[in-house]
């Protein structure tokens, strides 16, 4: 009864702790969420378009991207003269490339390269926007091809593993049929 009592209390401790880790988590994206508006609208983005934003912002701090990625690539942005809808977005696509399993400095660099690239080439507002989300969904078909390659490299592997065990099992029985007279020991 006493060991019963004594695991039930250790887990109900480890629940409360991490109820409480995920409480402190949240409550932590919320202040870093809350600094990163205050640094865009010094770098000029209007309240409008941080408050548009802030939902894709918060999704992508929970997945581990840093502000510094997050208010270099809106800074792009919006030096690029994108803002309001396109705005929004460019940050939603930054945040699909990060769902979709993309390491958050990379999804970030994506943006800001194209959002660069597309400065170069006269771009601005929402055509800006259309090249960024183009570099978003290019680099999410990039990585559903290299995952396509893993699995059927996976798939090969697995069938060559396969026939290196059937002809292990294969062989014993081959060599005894060879060698009858053998004894077994």
């Amino acid at each position: 009864m006493k060991k019963i009592l004594v695991i039930l209390t250790l887990l109900s401790i480890v629940g409360f702790v991490t109820s409480i880790y995920a409480v402190a988590q949240e409550k932590n994206v919320d202040a870093t969420c809350a600094e990163l508006a205050g640094e865009l609208r010094q770098k000029g983005v209007s309240r409008r378009d941080v408050k548009a934003i802030e939902e894709p912002v918060k999704n992508m701090l929970k997945k581990g991207a840093t502000k510094k990625d997050i208010k270099d690539a809106v800074g792009d942005l919006s030096a690029g003269g994108v803002k309001g809808k396109a705005l929004r977005q460019s940050v939603e696509a930054m945040n699909e490339l990060m769902e979709d399993g993309e390491n958050p400095k990379v999804a970030g660099n994506i943006v800001s390269r194209a959002a660069h690239r597309a400065q170069a080439q006269g771009l601005k507002g929402k055509d800006l926007a259309a090249e960024v989300h183009e570099a978003v969904q290019q680099r999410k078909q990039e990585r559903e091809k290299l995952r396509q390659r893993k699995r059927a490299q996976r798939r090969k592997l697995q069938k060559q593993k396969e026939q290196q065990e059937k002809s292990r099992k294969e062989k014993p029985q081959e060599q005894k049929r060879l060698r009858p007279w053998r004894k077994r020991r």
